[in-house]
């Protein structure tokens, strides 16, 4: 049993913003001073759990209401506790576990998981970094580039089950994070890389170049750092750099240099006094060496290279996987029954659990089966069309119908003539050919066409030939954005890496200088999609035939928000079917501000002026009204489910009846996520099917086989849900999507719906081989990449506040491609 109190905050300087909650330091400050408190406010003191917000949970009924003025810093603050106003059990959770339709009690789960949570927040060996706990002090070879560290820690949630009760999922998690320590160090190990990020140990410098100055401002602005010249640690945040060093900068008052004022004031003689100052505040500004930078989180999103160091670094094998799970799980219940089972009486199993699986049958493959011969050596003894390991090989696509036989293209190259040669250019372009041949694609000239241009006259370049695809050559991810900006739906453009180039030629490996058929492909498989033509769909006659036997539509949605705080809307993109089978794509995105008195998007507003214009587009092509929509969303938890989908599905259901009031389809709605913390492996004696390179094939475990469903057990019993692993593992221990059926006109069974969803990853154009989701999703993805990339390419953030963001209308106007199918890909 447990029972709530609440708590209120007044700022002392700030006595008419009542109920002001400070950050979740002030706030585990002041409770950590409440249990200190020798009058008895609060009775058994070690038995009470804390959320850091205004809840306080305790294993007694005791009735308090009580104020006391604490001081944190130098603000002082009353706090109220009045309660308890709320009374659980653990009980009331099972009760709602076994009955069916009964909604588990959300209060009773957020009371149990802040209790279980108790035990590693009371501990100084570590640090809590939103839900998760790291370890302080991390020490080993985690080191990567600009400084950072890759720090692995527990993350633990508990989860209401259909067969195993309540149960608690623990993962290992990693977090890139600013290194504590001198500042100094950490500006020296910047410094000290060369331009492929590798290590050049060096002398700090007595001074920094104009350029240096310029980087650090931006990686240092908002980092905590604490100085010890006061004779007593104090916090500052950084607000940037400054363009003064130590013997320029003067303070009036004194009238003297900064650097004159330490050694006066402090006795501190500065040893770089011509390094920049930082700014702290308005006025304050501290020398470099005299900063300690703290032990904190990297929020920025991560580059592309720093995203390969991190999977690289935290990928493990099933056998590694389940090593690191059954350390946390250790971890964990040592820490939470020291806590738990003094307090409130319940002990943790320490044992994974075990249940059974199965595997659905794969589908065949449409449009990869006509008979054209292995001319590259690729997959020997796989026949066109059939799946094997979650992968098939690629045969001659279907090319758009209604358009010219042979589609016209030119390179343009955004990199000097000196890197894109002529002679790459030849070579690059007689294998892009030679693989359209085998495939059926379609291109207009033997020799492809090649020009340069720089960035800003891109627009102009391409504008001079209507009706022609362009490949873009280019190597800096920044200019993505902004090439995209010059697309049009007659002048469609594709970006390809100098890098890649190189690759197709046989030129990015040493002592291997056979060409790359399989990249080829790839990029002629985007060119294909993108000007209408079909790479692959699913053969039907592996479903049940009443899913297909009327018109049906396939929609996608997903939203990708950016750091809060940043000024920037939030990006919806939602993609549906254009043909009968799912191999075209359109797609409609929207730029979304939260609602006021909100702090952030919770659902895809105007979702029927989106859905209306989708469903038109879809009779235009197929001349037909869908009789079903099949609605995939992304990106949901599932306590948004009942505000968040069915708002969108009202949305649906609007636009239906906007077009004819008589019009009345059948509608579904299916959450799918992989952003949750189960994990399964195939033990020893099931193994098979699920390996890859690098990914299985241990002694004792393995990953689940493409197709490998579970729907018992540990799903949740409010929804019928069910996990499916659809991929083939390339590296690391596979992640499985969980799927949630929310509404279903169709009445479709849990067979039909595990099946269409394993289907629908075979459909994704840009690959051969199965994904980890259904393709509207991966689409929806993309759109969202896309429409971001161009709304930030549009616009200098930079100089953009709450008081002059750019209004909705403005931002979609320029990352709304209309009508142009399968832009994203």
């Amino acid at each position: 049993v447990s029972t709530q109190s609440t708590g209120g905050f007044v700022d002392e300087s700030r006595p008419d913003e009542l109920n002001l909650v400070p950050s979740k330091g002030v706030c585990e400050n002041i409770f950590a001073q409440l249990k200190m408190l020798e009058d008895g406010f609060l009775q058994n003191p070690a038995s009470w759990g804390y959320d850091g917000r205004k809840n306080l949970y305790s294993s007694t009924g005791t009735r308090i209401e009580e104020e006391r003025v604490f001081r944190v810093g130098r603000t002082t603050y009353r706090v109220s506790v009045q309660g308890p106003v709320a009374t659980t059990t653990l009980e009331a959770i099972m009760r709602a576990i076994r009955t069916v339709g009964q909604e588990i009690p959300q209060d009773s789960m957020n009371a149990l998981n802040v209790l279980l949570m108790q035990g590693f927040r009371e501990s100084e060996h570590y640090m809590q970094i939103k839900r998760d706990f790291y370890p302080t002090r991390q020490q080993g070879d985690n080191r990567l580039p600009g400084g950072l560290r890759l720090w692995s820690g527990i993350s633990t949630t508990t989860a209401p089950t259909k067969d195993f009760g309540i149960t608690i999922r623990v993962l290992k998690t990693h977090q890139v994070m600013y290194p504590g320590g001198p500042l100094m160090d950490f500006i020296r190990e910047n410094l000290n890389r060369d331009q492929g990020g590798n290590r050049r140990p060096q002398a700090m410098p007595r001074r920094l170049t104009d350029e240096q100055i310029r980087y650090f401002n931006g990686i240092l602005k908002s980092l905590k750092v604490t100085t010890s010249h006061l004779g007593y640690p104090r916090k500052y945040t950084l607000t940037g750099v400054h363009n003064k060093n130590a013997n320029q900068e003067m303070i009036p008052e004194q009238n003297s240099s900064v650097a004159q004022y330490f050694l006066g004031q402090y006795g501190i003689t500065l040893k770089f006094p011509e390094l920049p100052l930082l700014k702290v505040g308005p006025r304050t500004k501290l020398p470099i060496e005299l900063c300690t930078l703290l032990d904190q989180p990297y929020y920025t999103t991560l580059s592309a290279a720093l995203q390969r160091e991190v999977i690289r670094s935290a990928c493990a094998a099933p056998d590694k996987k389940v090593q690191d799970i059954k350390n946390a799980a250790r971890n964990s219940a040592e820490i939470t029954e020291g806590f738990a089972r003094r307090s409130y009486g319940f002990s943790i199993s320490r044992d994974a659990i075990a249940l059974t699986g199965r595997v659905i049958p794969v589908p065949n493959m449409s449009h990869a089966r006509n008979g054209q011969q292995n001319r590259d050596g690729q997959n020997r003894g796989q026949e066109e069309g059939e799946v094997k390991n979650g992968a098939w090989r690629m045969g001659r696509v279907e090319r758009p119908s209604g358009r010219a036989k042979n589609t016209n293209i030119r390179v343009i190259s955004l990199v000097p003539q000196t890197m894109y040669t002529q002679e790459l250019h030849s070579s690059f372009c007689k294998l892009l050919l030679q693989k359209a041949g085998q495939m059926n694609i379609g291109i207009g000239t033997p020799q492809i066409p090649l020009s340069f241009s720089l960035l800003a006259n891109l627009g102009d370049k391409i504008n001079q030939n209507e009706n022609t695809y362009n490949f873009i050559i280019f190597d800096q991810d920044a200019q993505y954005g902004k090439i995209k900006m010059a697309e049009s739906n007659s002048r469609k453009t594709q970006c390809i890496k100098l890098q890649t180039v190189r690759k197709v030629c046989g030129r990015s490996r040493p002592n291997d200088s056979r060409p790359d058929w399989n990249t080829a492909e790839n990029i002629l498989k985007k060119f294909n999609t993108k000007i209408g033509g079909v790479n692959f769909s699913i053969d039907i006659q592996g479903l049940p035939e009443k899913m297909f036997n009327q018109p049906t539509i396939i929609i996608g949605a997903d939203v990708t928000h950016f750091t809060r705080g940043e000024n920037k809307p939030s990006i919806a993109a939602v993609v549906a079917s254009t043909d009968q089978f799912g191999g075209q794509y359109i797609s409609r995105v929207k730029a979304l501000y939260p609602e006021e008195g909100t702090r952030s998007v919770e659902f895809i507003s105007g979702m029927d002026a989106v859905v209306k214009s989708l469903l038109q587009e879809f009779y235009k092509n197929t001349k037909a009204q869908p009789k079903r929509i099949i609605y995939y969303r992304d990106g949901v938890s599932e306590g948004q489910f009942e505000n968040t989908v069915m708002e969108e599905l009202c949305g649906i259901q609007d636009a239906c009846t906007q077009l004819s009031p008589n019009y009345k389809p059948k509608i579904s709605v299916v959450v799918c996520t992989k952003r949750h913390k189960q994990r399964f492996v195939v033990t020893g004696a099931n193994q098979g099917g699920g390996g890859g390179r690098r990914g299985g094939g241990s002694s004792q475990y393995s990953n689940m086989a493409p197709g490998t469903v579970v729907d018992t057990g540990v799903v949740s019993p409010n929804y019928h849900n069910f996990y499916l692993c659809s991929q083939q593992a390339i590296q690391g221990t596979s992640v499985p999507c969980h799927y949630y059926i929310l509404y279903d006109d169709n009445k479709l069974s849990p067979d039909m719906w595990q099946m269409l969803s394993f289907f629908l990853c075979h459909t994704y154009a840009r690959c051969s081989r199965s994904v980890s989701y259904p393709a509207p999703i991966y689409y929806a993805h993309l759109a969202c990449f896309s429409a971001r990339s161009r709304m930030l390419a549009q616009y200098d953030w930079s100089t953009i506040t709450t008081e002059n963001v750019p209004d909705v209308e403005d931002i979609e106007r320029h990352i709304r491609p209309e009508n142009m199918n399968m832009f994203f890909i």
